[in-house]
Parts: C-alpha cells; sequence; structure tokens
C-alpha cells in the first residue's frame, strides 16, 4: 500500500538492527541495497512491531511495490517474532544522490558529493 507521509531522515530515526533487516533488499534497476541509496526514512521498532518509511529514486518507478514486499519479507524473516510489521512509501523529502550512502558511493565506484 502506497500513502503519503512525511519522512524524516534523522539518525535516531534509523534503527541499525532494523537497517541490517534491509540490508539485502535491492534497488534491482541500480543494484544498490535501499539503505545504501539512502532509501530508507524511518527504520523503527518497538513492543509493537517495526515500522519502515522508504522511498524510491523517482515516483515512476515500476518496481515499487516489489521493493516494499521484499522489504516486508526481509523483516519478517529477521523479526519472526515481531506482530506487526509495516513498510510504506514516503515521498517526502524527495530523494537525491545526496542521500547515498558513503559505502554505497564506494559501491558505486564514486566520491561521495562535497557540499560547499
Amino acid at each position: 500500500m502506497t500513502r503519503p507521509a512525511k519522512a524524516s531522515r534523522e539518525p535516531q530515526s534509523l534503527d541499525p538492527v532494523v537497517l541490517e533487516g534491509l540490508a539485502d533488499v535491492m534497488d534491482p534497476e541500480i543494484g544498490l541495497s535501499v539503505v545504501d541509496l539512502g532509501l530508507v526514512y524511518r527504520a523503527a521498532q518497538s513492543p509493537e512491531g517495526v515500522e519502515v518509511a522508504l522511498t524510491l529514486t523517482t515516483r515512476a518507478c515500476p518496481l515499487g511495490e516489489m521493493i516494499v514486499e521484499e522489504a516486508r519479507d526481509s523483516l519478517a524473516h529477521r523479526f519472526p517474532e515481531i506482530p506487526r510489521i509495516d513498510v510504506h512509501l514516503v515521498w517526502d523529502p524527495v530523494w537525491s544522490p545526496d542521500f547515498i550512502t558513503p559505502r554505497g558511493h564506494e559501491l558505486l565506484g564514486r566520491s561521495p558529493r562535497k557540499t560547499f
């Protein structure tokens, strides 16, 4: 399911354990994980469940629902005891190549952009 929502890119909203559960979820067109591409805007866990907000490199991506389902499946495998796994697409902020992680840049064979 796709729904509009605001996303935060604040570091405290990116639980490293949840990100680890998403590390194998790939953007098939680019060949990098959603984590390395900086597509994950929120990754949190609580006693009620796991919540992930992610975006795509473009709204026109024909594989968006497949990526969301793959993220759900990966998290369900990683957290079998969690009662609820909520993965949804968000479009704010619009994704930018500036969101690619240093590891993502390394895998692409590029240096991160410098901001002045």
